[in-house]
């Protein structure tokens, strides 16, 4: 773990923040007119306020090389974004490479809503099909926060009330442009996945986190919801591609008010806790505020460690790995002792 990004209030501040147990520095660059909209892979996707034409204005960014790649011709439509490393997606330019994915909901006219998906390849400089869907939705919009990456080639974006968009990007990477052709449609490839029954109240009222469980339960989608100091556990279970074959599986319910150092439930006039989690440790989730900085909490263990202070902040942070600097993988001195008594079932 080397740190946290984030878009600080003051622009003038850095968006990197090193974690106290890191040696780390981000690669220098002058970063304060770009907004940061997405990290993995150890690669991170901004927005370039200056940019002459908004179309033109994203940017993918190695903290540690320095490196920066600019992603052209940008759809209005496509408003979020998720960077893959290329041995992640499994493109033939290995970890050097990478693709951008982006999805975006846009509203044409009342009660009439479309969603778009296409990706960026940084071998090929070209963008893939461009698969546009109805969703039979009123209202609906993506939230920020960061997509999932699950099975090596599909990501879930978190919607509004906990729906979520899945994009099978793979697919169009695989086949290319022309995916009729091998029998492929648009809806097998961004599809509307609804969330677990039952689960209304927290996902209207909580913080919705998607992310990938760990290979020993399956290493499917994740679906976490932190509402008051309960941050309940989904896991969904999918019987071939059809995403109505699949079902939610409760898993547990972690009761965090005697695991973090300060109360993470609606008390008046206290932020609400923002969560994130990191595709190469699917175990550890990351809980913060501006107030009270950025905590790393192991899921099975609930051992836990303060990563670093975070200041005022527009929005969610995004932790930083990369396993060229630094291991992620951290000793079990990294965390404080607390008993896993603190789990508890609530289904």
């Amino acid at each position: 773990m080397l740190g946290v990004l984030h878009n600080p209030a003051d622009r003038e501040l850095d968006r990197f923040v090193p974690a106290a147990a890191s040696s780390f520095r981000a690669a220098a660059g002058d970063r304060r007119k770009h907004h940061i909209l997405d990290c993995l892979h150890g690669r991170v996707v901004l927005y370039a306020y200056d940019s002459h034409y908004p179309t033109d204005g994203h940017v993918v960014w190695d903290p540690i090389t320095g490196e920066q790649h600019r992603i052209p011709n940008v759809m209005d439509a496509l408003t979020h974004p998720a960077v893959i490393s290329g041995a992640a997606a499994g493109g033939g330019g290995g970890s050097a490479s990478f693709i951008v994915a982006f999805v975006g909901v846009q509203n044409w006219e009342r009660h009439f809503w479309d969603a778009h998906a296409c990706f960026y390849s940084s071998e090929t400089g070209e963008w893939s099909v461009h698969i546009n869907i109805h969703l039979d939705l009123d209202g609906y919009h993506l939230e920020d926060r960061p997509a999932a990456l699950v099975g090596g080639d599909t990501l879930y974006f978190v919607g509004k009330s906990g729906i979520l968009l899945r994009y099978r990007y793979g697919l169009p990477l695989r086949c290319g442009r022309d995916i009729l052709g091998h029998g492929i449609t648009s809806a097998d490839v961004l599809s509307v996945v609804d969330p677990p029954p039952g689960a209304k109240r927290r996902l209207r009222l909580g913080y919705t986190v998607v992310m990938a469980a760990p290979e020993s339960d399956g290493g499917g989608l994740r679906l976490g919801v932190l509402h008051r100091h309960k941050l309940a556990l989904w896991d969904r279970e999918e019987d071939g591609s059809a995403a109505a074959a699949a079902r939610w599986v409760w898993r547990v319910a972690i009761d965090l008010e005697q695991v973090l150092p300060w109360p993470v439930g609606n008390t008046k006039g206290k932020e609400r806790a923002c969560l994130a989690a990191v595709a190469e440790d699917p175990n550890v989730i990351f809980v913060g505020t501006e107030e009270d900085g950025v905590f790393a909490v192991e899921l099975d263990s609930l051992r836990i460690k303060k990563v670093c202070e975070l200041g005022k902040s527009q929005g969610r942070f995004f932790p930083f790995v990369s396993y060229c600097a630094e291991s992620f993988l951290v000793s079990i001195s990294y965390f404080s002792s607390v008993h896993a008594s603190l789990v508890a079932d609530l289904k």
